[in-house]
């Protein structure tokens, strides 16, 4: 395989027309540039120069070598450009995944500051839920995904994924406005286990897992009168008096105006939200700033309906330390 430094010796002498002004060009010594040539020369069987008065030519070899060569150098220096711009966050991508209630006020802002630092990268959002997104991190197909997932403590390392926590996100009890728990500031969980529920089929797995397992120990199942297909749609329904729901605050910024909304201060539900990324010893720059985003937007999330409920209320999986919501 030909060396690379002695292709541009070789060049630097063909357009200089002589050893010593490829040398100067260079910054190498005559001899230095010679020792390169005749090096190539070996390298490649063929004499690539030969004598033209004070000075040097290339013969037949030499010009054909030093063509190839220019287009070479050529794209290895656009290769050099292109892998520095990845490198430094100037160009690439970036693949996200996010549940579905994420994008109501985690994701957004964490886009717009990403964006800011990084608008040569492409972005790729994808709504996914965690049975899906966390082995896709694994897998490589996902450089960053936003769950929620019950098993999860405050953060760590498992199985070769980094799981960051972002904030927790309690639950809150949605009513019709002229209920008769309405005039209460706060519920129990367990003031609404004789009421018909509206349940979000929407959010399956890990948060009907939060819910459930709060309501088992609150000592009842709840009674479901309609599955709504997203929270919006189950506030609408609560406010048709089919029921009541219960309602994460990362969903709560927009509340339908039949409705109103009391912290549970008793056997609290609340949702654990991680980012996930791949463990290794240094995550390419461009995943650390979006983490670094997610993390600024979760501390800047404020929610409307928090209790301060001391962290013995909250209800939380067997085996985990129980956290008060961010």
């Amino acid at each position: 395989m030909l060396d690379v430094r002695r292709l541009r010796v070789l060049l630097a002498v063909v357009d200089g027309g002589s050893m010593a002004v490829a040398a100067g060009a260079l910054g190498y010594t005559p001899s230095a540039v010679s020792q390169h040539l005749a090096a190539l020369e070996r390298e490649s069987g063929a004499a690539l120069l030969e004598r033209a008065g004070r000075g040097v030519r290339p013969t037949a070899a030499g010009a054909l070598l030093a063509e190839h060569a220019r287009g070479v150098l050529a794209r290895l220096a656009e290769a050099e450009t292109a892998l520095a711009d990845l490198v430094a966050g100037r160009s690439g991508r970036l693949v996200v995944t996010f549940f579905p209630t994420a994008g109501a006020s985690l994701v957004p802002p964490a886009v717009a500051a990403f964006r800011h630092r990084h608008p040569g990268v492409e972005l790729r959002l994808e709504i996914a839920q965690p049975a899906e997104s966390v082995p896709a991190v694994a897998a490589g197909r996902t450089d960053l995904a936003v769950v929620v997932d019950p098993r999860a403590g405050p953060g760590g390392r498992v199985g070769g994924l980094h799981w960051v926590h972002l904030l927790d996100d309690p639950y809150h009890v949605v009513l019709p406005a002229g209920h008769e728990l309405a005039g209460r500031r706060a519920l129990r969980l367990a003031d609404i286990a004789d009421v018909p529920w509206v349940q979000t089929a929407s959010v399956p797995g890990p948060c009907q897992d939060v819910i459930s397992g709060a309501c088992q120990r609150a000592g009842f199942r709840p009674k479901v009168a309609v599955e709504a297909d997203d929270y919006p749609t189950a506030q609408g329904l609560v406010a048709a008096g089919v029921g009541v729901a219960l309602v994460p605050g990362v969903a709560l910024g927009a509340v339908h105006p039949g409705v109103v909304v009391r912290p549970i201060r008793e056997h609290r539900p609340v949702r654990r939200i991680h980012a996930v990324l791949r463990d290794v010893p240094a995550p390419h720059h461009v995943v650390r700033t979006f983490l670094d985003a997610l993390l600024g937007a979760a501390r800047a999330h404020r929610d409307p309906f928090g209790t301060g409920a001391p962290a013995s209320s909250v209800s939380t999986p067997a085996g985990t330390a129980a956290l008060v919501p961010s």
